[in-house]
């Protein structure tokens, strides 16, 4: 008697061999799971969004202060932050005398612990700036990549269902926006006033900024999954199971939804991996040109830019006022953020076959 799910093969002697049948997901996520490379960016991946969306809350319960609380005491007198591991008094206002010198403390005034130093010339807690920053950048880049999956798998999912004018139209609207410079078009826009009105939306959970950062990453990024749809369903609508589900009656919503969604899911993933990674980038870019991220909200980019201004307002480099902290400790953070991120979506793209997204 046969189980289902399992194949059964005979040997040399006659005997039958119960070979159990995997399915293809499984058979990739087993793939997936040899893949040491796949798996340790998995692991770091996992690790900088507990420290960013679990440890960060804790560790600010912990410390007692939070991502914009001013210590004046955390900066000598050229304005320059304490290094890692720092005590400094536990006060968000400075003591001055009658000539404006800044004088110590009063007597019995707590410390506080600064892990990785202050941030810049305003004492804030750069460890807790990178966590709360990290969700930040990170919210940009998850959103980004989820409206732009929402606008491209629609518009191609029309354009290879119907074909016809509607793929033309949709093929030469994609082509339009891909002949766009993205970065400048988000520079432009987030620093005229459509861009200021946005920063206010928060949908109730983001942190300020993020609608506006990702809204506008994914309206300059929907054609990369509208093409990868269009060419798929292009392929798939001439199949046997596509005629069949016709044949019966079927209409094409319920025959996309159910046979060739399916079959777009692995490349969506995929694509969409990269985008996070991506959209990261892009915020972290529109931020450090002052048209992204605003003060005091923390980003990665934003980091960045408090540190060293922006190309039309550098600040000037002053080896006795400027910290070299922050844009080691933020670098050192996009990158792990970054790189985990791109090799999980590369380990997609080797374990499923996937054509890589362009």
């Amino acid at each position: 008697m046969s189980m289902p799910g399992v194949h059964h093969d005979e040997s040399a002697s006659g005997a039958q061999i119960a070979v159990p049948v995997r399915s293809p997901r499984a058979i990739a996520f087993a793939r997936l799971r040899r893949d040491r490379a796949a798996v340790i960016a998995f692991y770091l991946a996992a690790a900088v969004l507990l420290a960013c969306f679990v440890g960060a809350p804790v560790l600010s319960q912990i410390l007692g202060h939070g991502p914009n609380d001013l210590f004046p005491y955390a900066v000598d007198d050229n304005l320059r932050p304490v290094g890692p591991l720092s005590r400094v008094p536990d006060t968000h206002a400075a003591l001055v005398d009658d000539y404006g010198e800044i004088v110590p403390p009063a007597t019995g005034t707590g410390k506080t612990l600064l892990i990785l130093g202050a941030d810049g010339a305003l004492g804030r807690d750069l460890f807790l700036r990178l966590l709360y920053g990290g969700q930040v950048s990170i919210e940009v880049g998850l959103l980004a990549a989820v409206i732009a999956l929402l606008i491209g798998v629609s518009l191609g999912a029309l354009a290879g269902m119907l074909g016809g004018v509607v793929d033309a139209g949709v093929s030469r609207l994609s082509e339009i926006v891909m002949a766009f410079p993205i970065l400048f078009l988000l520079v432009l826009v987030g620093a005229s006033s459509l861009g200021s009105r946005l920063q206010d939306i928060t949908l109730g959970v983001l942190n300020e900024g993020v609608f506006s950062v990702a809204l506008l990453i994914g309206l300059f990024t929907w054609f990369y999954p509208a093409r990868l749809v269009r060419t798929q369903l292009l392929s798939l609508r001439r199949s046997e199971f596509v005629d069949a589900s016709l044949v019966s009656g079927a209409g094409r919503a319920w025959i996309f939804r159910k046979h060739l969604l399916p079959h777009l899911g692995p490349s969506l993933v995929t694509w969409g991996t990269l985008a996070v990674a991506t959209g990261i980038l892009l915020e972290i870019g529109v931020t450090f040109l002052n048209a992204g991220v605003r003060m005091p909200t923390a980003s990665w980019g934003r980091i960045l830019a408090d540190t060293w201004g922006s190309p039309l307002a550098p600040s000037r480099y002053l080896p006795a006022a400027v910290s070299l902290w922050p844009t080691i400790f933020a670098s050192l953070a996009i990158f792990i953020a970054v790189v985990a991120l791109h090799e999980i979506g590369e380990a997609l793209q080797r374990v499923f076959g996937t054509e890589r997204p362009r």
